[in-house]
Protein backbone atom coordinates (compact mmCIF):
# COMPACT_ATOMS: atom_id res chain seq x y z
CA UNK A 1 0.00 0.00 0.00
CA UNK A 2 3.57 2.11 -0.05
CA UNK A 3 2.66 3.36 3.68
CA UNK A 4 5.37 4.95 5.69
CA UNK A 5 4.29 5.64 9.57
CA UNK A 6 6.06 7.09 12.47
CA UNK A 7 4.29 6.73 15.55
CA UNK A 8 5.41 7.73 19.11
CA UNK A 9 3.85 6.64 22.26
CA UNK A 10 5.11 7.70 25.63
CA UNK A 11 4.65 4.77 28.33
CA UNK A 12 4.94 5.63 32.46
CA UNK A 13 3.40 2.88 35.42
CA UNK A 14 4.52 1.94 38.26
CA UNK A 15 3.95 -0.42 41.74
CA UNK A 16 5.39 -1.63 44.57
CA UNK A 17 5.33 -4.89 46.63
CA UNK A 18 5.02 -5.36 50.28
CA UNK A 19 6.08 -8.69 51.73
CA UNK A 20 5.79 -10.11 55.37
CA UNK A 21 7.42 -13.33 57.15
CA UNK A 22 7.64 -15.26 60.50
CA UNK A 23 8.53 -18.55 60.95
CA UNK A 24 8.67 -19.92 57.52
CA UNK A 25 5.85 -17.95 56.27
CA UNK A 26 5.94 -15.00 53.77
CA UNK A 27 2.97 -13.42 52.55
CA UNK A 28 2.94 -10.32 50.35
CA UNK A 29 0.26 -7.21 48.89
CA UNK A 30 0.96 -5.25 45.61
CA UNK A 31 -0.30 -1.85 44.65
CA UNK A 32 -2.23 -1.18 42.47
CA UNK A 33 -1.08 -4.62 40.54
CA UNK A 34 1.36 -7.47 40.93
CA UNK A 35 3.90 -8.40 38.35
CA UNK A 36 5.48 -4.60 38.31
CA UNK A 37 2.06 -2.92 39.19
CA UNK A 38 -0.39 -0.59 36.12
CA UNK A 39 1.40 1.08 33.05
CA UNK A 40 -0.20 3.45 30.34
CA UNK A 41 0.50 5.20 27.23
CA UNK A 42 0.91 8.60 29.51
CA UNK A 43 3.36 10.67 31.39
CA UNK A 44 4.41 11.26 34.89
CA UNK A 45 0.66 12.52 35.97
CA UNK A 46 -0.32 8.73 35.60
CA UNK A 47 2.17 8.15 38.64
CA UNK A 48 0.29 10.76 40.70
CA UNK A 49 -2.51 9.12 39.36
CA UNK A 50 -1.50 5.76 41.15
CA UNK A 51 -0.91 7.65 44.36
CA UNK A 52 1.65 5.25 45.86
CA UNK A 53 2.40 6.36 48.64
CA UNK A 54 -0.99 7.26 49.89
CA UNK A 55 -1.99 3.24 50.08
CA UNK A 56 1.38 1.94 51.38
CA UNK A 57 0.37 1.86 54.99
CA UNK A 58 -2.92 -0.14 54.22
CA UNK A 59 -0.86 -2.34 51.42
CA UNK A 60 1.86 -3.47 54.46
CA UNK A 61 -0.59 -3.61 56.87
CA UNK A 62 -2.39 -6.34 54.55
CA UNK A 63 0.65 -8.62 54.12
CA UNK A 64 1.14 -8.54 57.73
CA UNK A 65 -2.45 -9.33 58.21
CA UNK A 66 -1.80 -12.73 55.86
CA UNK A 67 0.15 -14.39 58.08
CA UNK A 68 -1.87 -14.77 60.67
CA UNK A 69 -5.36 -15.06 58.19
CA UNK A 70 -6.16 -18.62 58.25
CA UNK A 71 -5.96 -21.00 54.79
CA UNK A 72 -8.64 -20.65 52.26
CA UNK A 73 -11.35 -23.16 52.88
CA UNK A 74 -11.53 -25.71 49.72
CA UNK A 75 -14.40 -26.92 47.56
CA UNK A 76 -17.08 -25.49 45.42
CA UNK A 77 -18.25 -22.04 45.83
CA UNK A 78 -19.40 -18.76 44.88
CA UNK A 79 -16.68 -16.14 43.86
CA UNK A 80 -16.17 -12.58 43.43
CA UNK A 81 -12.78 -12.20 41.56
CA UNK A 82 -11.45 -8.19 41.65
CA UNK A 83 -10.94 -6.31 38.49
CA UNK A 84 -6.91 -6.54 38.86
CA UNK A 85 -7.11 -10.37 38.38
CA UNK A 86 -9.54 -10.51 36.24
CA UNK A 87 -7.23 -8.85 34.25
CA UNK A 88 -5.33 -11.74 34.17
CA UNK A 89 -7.92 -14.03 34.12
CA UNK A 90 -9.38 -12.73 30.47
CA UNK A 91 -5.21 -12.20 29.02
CA UNK A 92 -5.06 -16.10 29.55
CA UNK A 93 -8.58 -17.51 28.80
CA UNK A 94 -9.92 -15.34 26.36
CA UNK A 95 -7.09 -13.14 24.96
CA UNK A 96 -4.19 -15.90 24.09
CA UNK A 97 -6.36 -18.26 23.01
CA UNK A 98 -8.40 -16.36 20.34
CA UNK A 99 -5.06 -15.40 18.20
CA UNK A 100 -5.47 -16.63 15.00
CA UNK A 101 -1.93 -18.37 14.30
CA UNK A 102 -2.21 -20.13 17.73
CA UNK A 103 -6.03 -20.94 16.69
CA UNK A 104 -4.74 -22.31 13.42
CA UNK A 105 -1.55 -24.44 15.06
CA UNK A 106 0.95 -21.94 13.56
CA UNK A 107 2.47 -20.74 16.58
CA UNK A 108 2.42 -22.46 19.76
CA UNK A 109 4.50 -21.33 21.93
CA UNK A 110 4.35 -20.34 25.47
CA UNK A 111 0.96 -23.04 26.44
CA UNK A 112 0.94 -24.26 22.67
CA UNK A 113 -2.49 -23.83 20.88
CA UNK A 114 -6.25 -23.13 21.31
CA UNK A 115 -9.39 -24.85 21.56
CA UNK A 116 -11.31 -21.73 20.00
CA UNK A 117 -10.90 -22.79 16.40
CA UNK A 118 -11.82 -21.67 13.52
CA UNK A 119 -15.22 -24.09 12.87
CA UNK A 120 -16.33 -22.60 16.48
CA UNK A 121 -16.36 -19.53 15.41
CA UNK A 122 -20.00 -18.32 15.59
CA UNK A 123 -21.02 -21.25 17.27
CA UNK A 124 -19.24 -22.15 20.47
CA UNK A 125 -21.24 -21.13 23.54
CA UNK A 126 -17.82 -19.18 25.85
CA UNK A 127 -19.75 -17.46 28.25
CA UNK A 128 -23.02 -16.43 29.73
CA UNK A 129 -25.45 -13.86 28.44
CA UNK A 130 -23.23 -11.05 30.43
CA UNK A 131 -19.90 -11.88 28.63
CA UNK A 132 -19.08 -9.50 26.35
CA UNK A 133 -15.34 -8.83 25.49
CA UNK A 134 -13.74 -6.91 22.68
CA UNK A 135 -10.25 -6.30 21.29
CA UNK A 136 -9.62 -1.98 21.09
CA UNK A 137 -6.51 -0.62 20.10
CA UNK A 138 -7.72 2.75 20.18
CA UNK A 139 -8.51 3.72 23.84
CA UNK A 140 -6.41 6.77 24.88
CA UNK A 141 -3.77 6.18 27.15
CA UNK A 142 -4.54 1.93 27.70
CA UNK A 143 -1.04 0.14 27.47
CA UNK A 144 -2.57 -1.80 24.25
CA UNK A 145 -3.31 1.47 22.42
CA UNK A 146 -1.47 2.45 18.70
CA UNK A 147 -2.04 4.29 15.29
CA UNK A 148 -1.15 1.66 13.26
CA UNK A 149 -0.16 -2.15 14.05
CA UNK A 150 3.65 -3.59 11.86
CA UNK A 151 1.38 -4.28 9.10
CA UNK A 152 0.07 -1.04 8.63
CA UNK A 153 -3.07 -1.99 9.71
CA UNK A 154 -5.07 1.03 11.85
CA UNK A 155 -6.01 0.24 15.13
CA UNK A 156 -9.75 -0.89 15.54
CA UNK A 157 -12.24 -2.17 17.71
CA UNK A 158 -13.58 -5.85 17.08
CA UNK A 159 -15.75 -7.89 19.12
CA UNK A 160 -14.50 -11.58 20.14
CA UNK A 161 -17.48 -12.76 22.74
CA UNK A 162 -20.56 -10.82 22.26
CA UNK A 163 -23.36 -12.08 24.47
CA UNK A 164 -21.40 -15.34 25.23
CA UNK A 165 -21.18 -16.16 21.72
CA UNK A 166 -17.71 -16.32 20.15
CA UNK A 167 -17.71 -14.20 17.60
CA UNK A 168 -13.84 -12.91 16.51
CA UNK A 169 -10.32 -13.48 16.52
CA UNK A 170 -7.22 -10.92 16.47
CA UNK A 171 -5.66 -11.07 13.21
CA UNK A 172 -3.06 -10.69 10.67
CA UNK A 173 -3.63 -9.71 6.78
CA UNK A 174 -2.25 -13.18 6.19
CA UNK A 175 -4.97 -15.16 8.39
CA UNK A 176 -7.61 -12.80 7.96
CA UNK A 177 -8.86 -13.84 4.59
CA UNK A 178 -8.62 -17.68 6.21
CA UNK A 179 -11.63 -16.59 8.32
CA UNK A 180 -13.57 -14.26 5.86
CA UNK A 181 -12.99 -11.20 8.16
CA UNK A 182 -10.91 -7.81 7.55
CA UNK A 183 -7.69 -7.69 9.42
CA UNK A 184 -8.30 -6.01 12.63
CA UNK A 185 -4.41 -4.41 13.18
CA UNK A 186 -2.84 -6.94 16.01
CA UNK A 187 0.38 -7.46 14.24
CA UNK A 188 3.16 -6.48 16.22
CA UNK A 189 7.24 -6.90 16.85
CA UNK A 190 8.37 -5.78 19.76
CA UNK A 191 11.54 -4.54 17.77
CA UNK A 192 12.86 -3.82 13.94
CA UNK A 193 14.46 -7.19 13.73
CA UNK A 194 11.86 -9.12 14.66
CA UNK A 195 8.64 -10.99 12.67
CA UNK A 196 5.73 -9.25 13.62
CA UNK A 197 3.07 -11.84 15.35
CA UNK A 198 -0.66 -11.09 15.95
CA UNK A 199 -0.13 -9.98 19.81
CA UNK A 200 -3.40 -8.95 22.15
CA UNK A 201 -4.18 -5.27 22.29
CA UNK A 202 -6.80 -4.28 24.72
CA UNK A 203 -8.88 -6.93 25.71
CA UNK A 204 -11.66 -5.93 27.97
CA UNK A 205 -14.59 -7.68 29.50
CA UNK A 206 -17.25 -4.79 28.83
CA UNK A 207 -18.92 -3.51 32.24
CA UNK A 208 -22.00 -5.06 33.20
CA UNK A 209 -24.96 -2.95 35.53
CA UNK A 210 -23.95 -3.75 39.24
CA UNK A 211 -22.99 -1.47 41.76
CA UNK A 212 -20.05 -3.06 43.87
CA UNK A 213 -21.46 -2.33 47.03
CA UNK A 214 -24.80 -3.85 46.00
CA UNK A 215 -23.37 -7.28 44.34
CA UNK A 216 -21.90 -7.45 47.59
CA UNK A 217 -24.90 -7.41 49.42
CA UNK A 218 -26.74 -9.66 47.20
CA UNK A 219 -24.15 -12.27 47.69
CA UNK A 220 -24.47 -14.91 50.29
CA UNK A 221 -22.04 -16.94 50.78
CA UNK A 222 -18.77 -16.47 48.44
CA UNK A 223 -14.67 -16.06 47.93
CA UNK A 224 -13.81 -12.55 47.31
CA UNK A 225 -10.47 -13.21 45.17
CA UNK A 226 -7.80 -10.19 44.37
CA UNK A 227 -4.45 -9.41 43.00
CA UNK A 228 -2.72 -12.49 40.92
CA UNK A 229 -0.29 -14.81 42.54
CA UNK A 230 0.64 -17.35 40.27
CA UNK A 231 -1.00 -18.87 37.13
CA UNK A 232 -1.18 -22.12 34.87
CA UNK A 233 -3.15 -23.29 31.85
CA UNK A 234 -2.84 -26.42 29.60
CA UNK A 235 -1.56 -26.30 25.48
CA UNK A 236 -5.28 -25.98 24.63
CA UNK A 237 -5.77 -22.99 26.67
CA UNK A 238 -9.00 -25.22 28.96
CA UNK A 239 -7.52 -26.18 32.10
CA UNK A 240 -6.90 -23.25 34.30
CA UNK A 241 -5.67 -22.76 37.46
CA UNK A 242 -5.36 -19.33 39.01
CA UNK A 243 -3.42 -18.27 42.74
CA UNK A 244 -4.45 -14.85 44.35
CA UNK A 245 -1.93 -13.07 47.18
CA UNK A 246 -5.69 -12.77 48.98
CA UNK A 247 -9.43 -13.60 49.86
CA UNK A 248 -11.63 -12.63 51.90
CA UNK A 249 -15.27 -14.30 53.10
CA UNK A 250 -18.34 -13.30 52.07
CA UNK A 251 -21.16 -13.86 54.36
CA UNK A 252 -24.66 -12.45 53.98
CA UNK A 253 -23.62 -9.52 52.15
CA UNK A 254 -20.62 -8.49 54.47
CA UNK A 255 -17.25 -9.10 53.48
CA UNK A 256 -15.75 -10.86 56.51
CA UNK A 257 -12.35 -13.30 56.91
CA UNK A 258 -9.41 -12.87 55.27
CA UNK A 259 -7.64 -15.80 54.05
CA UNK A 260 -4.07 -16.49 52.74
CA UNK A 261 -2.76 -18.54 49.68
CA UNK A 262 -6.05 -19.15 48.07
CA UNK A 263 -6.42 -20.75 44.52
CA UNK A 264 -8.98 -20.97 42.41
CA UNK A 265 -9.21 -23.45 39.29
CA UNK A 266 -11.96 -24.14 36.00
CA UNK A 267 -12.98 -25.09 32.31
CA UNK A 268 -12.44 -21.90 30.38
CA UNK A 269 -16.07 -22.41 29.09
CA UNK A 270 -17.71 -23.74 32.23
CA UNK A 271 -16.17 -21.14 33.95
CA UNK A 272 -17.21 -18.27 31.66
CA UNK A 273 -20.61 -19.59 31.07
CA UNK A 274 -21.05 -19.42 34.85
CA UNK A 275 -20.90 -15.46 35.34
CA UNK A 276 -24.30 -14.00 36.41
CA UNK A 277 -22.73 -10.68 37.59
CA UNK A 278 -20.33 -7.73 36.25
CA UNK A 279 -19.98 -4.48 37.82
CA UNK A 280 -20.40 -1.00 36.70
CA UNK A 281 -19.00 1.31 34.63
CA UNK A 282 -18.05 3.31 37.95
CA UNK A 283 -15.69 0.03 38.91
CA UNK A 284 -14.29 -0.48 36.07
CA UNK A 285 -10.47 0.03 35.04
CA UNK A 286 -7.83 -0.39 32.33
CA UNK A 287 -4.97 -2.65 33.86
CA UNK A 288 -1.55 -2.14 31.68
CA UNK A 289 0.11 -5.25 31.28
CA UNK A 290 4.07 -4.98 30.02
CA UNK A 291 5.25 -8.29 30.09
CA UNK A 292 3.02 -10.57 27.52
CA UNK A 293 5.17 -13.24 25.82
CA UNK A 294 5.20 -15.11 22.83
CA UNK A 295 7.42 -16.25 20.00
CA UNK A 296 10.60 -17.98 19.81
CA UNK A 297 12.64 -16.16 20.09
CA UNK A 298 10.32 -14.49 22.22
CA UNK A 299 8.88 -11.63 22.14
CA UNK A 300 7.68 -8.77 24.27
CA UNK A 301 4.43 -7.02 24.37
CA UNK A 302 2.52 -4.29 25.64
CA UNK A 303 -1.29 -4.84 26.48
CA UNK A 304 -4.26 -4.12 28.64
CA UNK A 305 -7.12 -5.37 30.05
CA UNK A 306 -10.49 -3.37 30.84
CA UNK A 307 -12.05 -5.13 33.73
CA UNK A 308 -14.79 -4.79 36.91
CA UNK A 309 -14.97 -7.39 39.48
CA UNK A 310 -17.19 -10.42 38.36
CA UNK A 311 -19.14 -13.12 39.84
CA UNK A 312 -18.94 -16.43 39.24
CA UNK A 313 -20.71 -19.44 40.32
CA UNK A 314 -20.23 -22.92 41.55
CA UNK A 315 -16.16 -22.39 41.11
CA UNK A 316 -13.62 -24.97 43.03
CA UNK A 317 -11.46 -22.93 45.16
CA UNK A 318 -8.44 -24.29 47.36
CA UNK A 319 -5.38 -23.50 49.57
CA UNK A 320 -1.80 -23.14 47.44
CA UNK A 321 0.93 -25.60 48.67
Amino acid sequence: EGAFIEQTIVESGGGYEATATDKGDVQKRSYPNSHRGDFRCAGYEFIRELDMSGNAERVAEEAVALLAAPPCPVGKTDVIIMGDQMALQVHESCGHPTELDRALGTEISLAGGSFMTPDKLGSLRYGSNHVNIVQDGTIPSALGSFGYDDEGVKASRTDIIREGLFVGFLTSRETAQLVNVAPNGTMRADGWDKIPLIRMTNINLLPGDWDYGNLIADTSNAILLATNKSWSIDDKRLNFQFGVEAAWQIKNGQITTMYKNPVYTGITPEFWNSCDAICNVNHWRIWGIPSCGKGEPMQTAHVAHGTSPTRFRNVMVGVSK
